[in-house]
């Protein structure tokens, strides 16, 4: 049986039972136009519902403008005796180069002037050759994550295009003749490679392929430059080489891939630095290039997990993550008694940015929370010194007037931390709450400061962000607790934290919900078990259709993804993922108003997962809705950033709307 549906005038034709799940959406060369045509109806239909709270979007964007900060710049990245840095000049970003502690900069570089030419426009990485004479660059000109790399000659103001279809590594020989990538192979056997491109012939060669779609293969500049490490890895171990950037020389693997081995390294002074788990937990230990003995250098306390490692001069810096707080850790190389320093103040979120070459003994920490701007401190490794360089200003806000808190919910036999903030003078018994989640890949959900967030507590939410498990709060136990078969647990705290902020401090609240990518998949779960504790969704690119994408071999992330979301091939596997799946659950119920966008060009998550939950809970839900599906043709998995706030303005309207009787307007 054949149904056939009239869409502006162009004929789509499926099976009775595809119109049902709709897994005709996905486009295929047979039925691109007709999907196209029903995404564009979907589109403007849900531009006619959104158009009465334009009034309040636009008064968003008005005031999220006239809230700018006065931005500090961001610290100059320190390049032997050169800085680096993009910053905006004129109001354009451009990328500039000057001596180091001199005010004096040139331009390599205009974004503004290359993004102008495309509709979407993205760059990922630069990288100035080791001879200053030319510059490369990782562009996204279509939103798909396929970064084309392209060459400037900065003296004649010519571009090369070196390759296509490539990851964001940029590795400059250290002849500045030649240019190492990663590029997606669409050969067979199909899978991701290292190049190694001669700029003065145009000749390019193979170094290393990976076929096993499993493996992921990334590379990272060592801190002594004439070595870069090239990294192979999934989500249970790695493997790594080191490339020498004198010779062009690729080194055998430090240590062979060895199932739950992970292990990272630096190299300097002839010497490897290595982070590994090879013991049990992650230490750090030495050896000299070649050895296979490793001496161990500093392990944390069993509570404590080794996270990242940097080496200087004066010293070698840790990053520690224990019990949700990250912390410092500066110790010699004569292996003194190592010293402990707060990454944040005390409600704040911190990490380490703009780190410094090996001699300049230099890191930069950003920090903030949801109600202190951001700052910029430098910490110097070899007095262990902390100063303050630059903080953004917003005229007008008073940190004072408001408040951040952390507070545990239970969920089944654990505690789910969960960090919020609110305007004092506007907390009361009626005050919404907006839910962030995302719950994934041990990803902690950092409480950065945003004026969107600040205008939403003016009028009297509450926003919190549960870190459910499955994120990185309490470290890997705690992803691990969320993770594979898992994934249950990290929902049920979802729903316990919306549950439980409905009473927040004695009240009678609402609950909107928000989250994108896997955050999709964890909001959307939760909203098919309790659908009564929403009043409204707002998910951006969600990966809601689970048990079809991980079934799908076809898409670039799904093999190097079976650990996190579970292996559909494995029967007990496939029993726990179909039981959640947002896609295979969605049922007649009485869901909340829910808004999806999509991305036409996302590789991560494809825009047909967003599509067929949407088009399913419209067409299930026993809800007035409404139920909106918004479909970017120009973007990927991110939004340009040219279009962003309009869309991140309407987001929030959208969800005001439902939780504000005083912004209420007929829809």
């Amino acid at each position: 049986m054949s149904v056939f549906l009239l869409l502006l005038g162009v004929v789509v034709e499926h099976s009775s039972y595809a119109a049902d799940d709709f897994s005709w959406l996905k486009a295929e060369p047979h039925n691109e136009a007709s999907v196209r045509a029903y995404l564009e109806q979907q589109n403007r239909s849900a531009q006619l519902t959104l158009n009465p709270l334009k009034p309040l979007q636009q008064s968003l964007i008005a005031q999220w403008q006239n809230a700018a900060s006065a931005k500090a710049e961001s610290p100059w990245l320190i390049r032997g005796d050169d800085e680096l840095n993009q910053i905006w000049l004129n109001g354009e970003r451009v990328i500039a180069r000057r001596k180091r502690n001199s005010q004096s900069q040139s331009i390599l570089l205009n974004i503004e002037q290359r993004a102008a030419k495309h509709d979407y426009y993205r760059l990922a990485n630069w990288s100035l050759s080791p001879d200053g004479k030319h510059l490369a660059l990782a562009e996204d000109v279509v939103g798909d994550e396929n970064y084309r790399i392209v060459v400037i000659n900065l003296a004649q103001s010519t571009a090369l295009q070196v390759a296509i279809k490539s990851e964001t590594a940029l590795l400059w020989g250290r002849d500045s003749r030649r240019l190492y990538t990663i590029e997606h192979l669409s050969t067979e056997p199909a899978g991701v490679a290292l190049y190694e491109h001669f700029l003065d012939t145009g000749r390019s060669q193979l170094k290393l392929m990976e076929s096993d779609p499993q493996w992921i293969l990334s590379a990272y500049v060592a801190s002594d430059p004439e070595y870069a490490v090239i990294q192979l890895n999934n989500e249970v171990m790695s493997e790594q080489r080191l490339l020498n950037l004198v010779t062009g020389a690729l080194l055998e693997p430090i240590r062979p891939r060895q199932n739950g081995i992970e292990y990272y390294a630096n190299v300097v002074h002839g010497k490897l630095y290595i982070n590994s788990n090879h013991t049990g937990n992650f230490g750090l230990y030495q050896s000299a290039l070649g050895a296979s003995q490793w001496q161990v250098v500093y392990i944390p306390k069993s509570s404590a997990e080794l996270k990242h490692f940097y080496l200087f001069a004066a010293g070698i810096l840790i990053h520690e993550h224990e019990q949700g707080r990250d912390q410092l850790v500066i110790i010699g190389y004569d292996k003194a008694e190592p010293l402990h320093l707060a990454m944040a103040p005390e409600g704040a979120v911190g990490w380490i940015s703009r780190v410094g070459d090996f001699n300049s003994n230099i890191v930069h920490i950003r920090s903030m929370s949801m109600i202190q701007p951001a700052k910029w401190e430098r910490l110097h490794i070899g007095n262990a010194q902390r100063s303050l360089i630059s903080e953004d200003a917003y005229p007008g806000f008073q940190q004072s007037a408001y408040r951040t808190e952390q507070i545990s919910i239970q969920s089944g036999s654990v505690r789910v931390p969960v960090t919020l903030a609110y305007k004092s003078s506007m907390l009361h018994r009626q005050s919404p709450v907006l839910l962030y989640g995302y719950g994934a890949y041990g990803f902690t959900m950092r409480p950065y400061f945003m004026s969107q967030i600040i205008s939403l507590l003016d009028k009297g939410f509450i926003y919190a962000i549960a870190h459910v498990r499955g994120g990185g709060y309490y470290g890997e136990a705690w992803h691990s607790a969320g993770k594979g078969v898992n994934k249950p647990a990290g929902i049920a705290d979802f729903v316990a934290a919306a549950k439980t902020l409905q009473s927040f401090k004695q009240g009678q609240r609402k609950i909107a919900a928000m989250g994108s990518s896997a955050g999709g998949t964890l909001i959307a779960a939760a909203v098919n078990q309790h659908p009564e504790y929403f009043s409204a969704v707002s998910l951006n690119v969600p990966f809601v259709d689970v048990v079809a994408s991980m079934s799908d071999a076809s898409q670039p992330l799904t093999a190097q993804q079976y650990h996190e979301w579970g292996n559909p091939r494995q029967a007990n596997e496939l029993a726990v993922m179909a039981d959640y799946d947002p896609v295979n659950n969605v049922g007649a119920l009485d869901y909340p108003a829910t808004m999806v966008r999509v991305g036409w060009h996302d590789s991560r998550v494809p825009y047909w997962e967003g599509a067929k939950y949407l088009s399913l809970l419209a067409a299930r839900s026993q809800g007035r809705g409404p139920y909106l599906l918004l479909t970017d043709f120009q973007s990927g998995h991110a939004m340009d950033r040219r279009q962003a706030l309009a869309q991140q303005a309407m987001d929030y309207a959208f969800l005001i709307h439902y939780l504000l009787p005083s912004e209420q307007t007929e829809l």
